[in-house]
């Protein structure tokens, strides 16, 4: 009775060892297939929308035209640009960053005109947050226009709205001398949504200069200058030259960031050396003592 018990046990120990060498096969092979698919690129979605429709350009590559449905894109950013298929009238084109994360959409939404000027565009996204909240952040070019959320006003631009509640809602955004837009979004957990919109500016209208307005302390706050005298005919290189904006000027900031003081406003067609760069700002001397920055989206850089 004693053989057949120890072939009984030979035979269990051969069956362990073949499974345990199968389920180390399977791991070994699941592994390699994890590893090949993390090598493959990242991708996102991009969807972009336009009236009227538009050949779309990634990079100043051709990938198609407007209505362009949700398509696999890399991740990363790109620089995208919108040209109208009509030519009747000429109608203006339109180009701005984008940035497209992993397993996130990116939508596109254009309204061009026959004037940089008066086109609009939003742009949106979803960025991961460490929160489980949802987030929303606006923000407008020209900045300072007013918020609304589900019709209440919430602050102006650039605003980030932390307790926003997950789901849909409406943002309506308005500013003088500009067309209102509104715009139907759906906030997620754990994720801010941003919300990058150009506004309009309005048929014939004119842009208010401002005035010096008082403070809660009663003082008042100059009205930021416009800074012309330290413009360059002729400036050194690397130089960078002011192009047209919806307000019919450029804001020099104190820091590099659309959310800082502004020190000064310099015109289109100024020229000023380009002293130094960060995150697509421009460090300035806009009128021959002080410094500051202006924003990379309405500058020419000439090397």
């Amino acid at each position: 009775m004693i053989a057949p018990v120890c072939y009984h046990r030979k035979t269990m120990k051969r069956k362990i060892v073949f499974i345990l060498v199968l389920i180390g096969l399977v791991a070994a092979v699941a592994l390699i297939v994890r590893l090949l698919t993390n090598r493959g690129p990242k991708q996102g979605e991009l969807r972009v929308n336009s009236n009227p429709a538009a050949s779309i350009f990634l990079d100043n590559k051709n990938i198609g035209r407007t209505p362009f449905p949700s398509e696999k894109v890399d991740a990363g950013s790109y620089t995208i640009k919108l040209v109208p298929d009509t030519t009747t009238p000429q109608l203006a084109s339109w180009e701005g960053k984008i940035v497209i994360g992993q397993g996130l959409l990116t939508y596109v939404n254009a309204d061009l005109t026959e004037s940089e000027l008066s086109s609009a565009v939003d742009v949106l996204w979803l960025e991961k947050i460490s929160s489980k909240q949802s987030e929303l952040s606006v923000t407008t070019t020209p900045d300072g226009a007013n918020v609304l959320v589900d019709d209440v006003t919430r602050g102006v631009t650039p605003i980030s709205i932390s307790d926003i509640t997950p789901g849909d809602h409406t943002v309506t955004v308005s500013s003088v001398g500009f067309l209102t837009r509104t715009l139907k979004i759906r906030t997620t957990p754990g994720y801010r949504l941003i919300a990058e919109m150009k506004l309009g500016l309005t048929s014939g209208a004119q842009i208010p200069v401002a005035s010096p307005t008082a403070t809660p302390s009663g003082k008042l706050t100059p009205t930021p200058k416009t800074a012309t005298s330290s413009a360059q005919a002729n400036p050194e290189k690397p130089y960078l030259i002011i192009k047209d904006t919806p307000t019919g000027f450029l804001r020099v900031r104190m820091e590099p960031s659309s959310s800082a003081t502004e020190a000064a406003r310099v015109n289109p067609g100024d020229k000023f050396t380009i002293l130094d760069t960060q995150n697509g700002w421009y460090e300035i001397n806009y009128d021959g003592t002080n410094t500051g920055w202006v924003s990379g989206t309405y500058v020419d850089k000439v090397e």
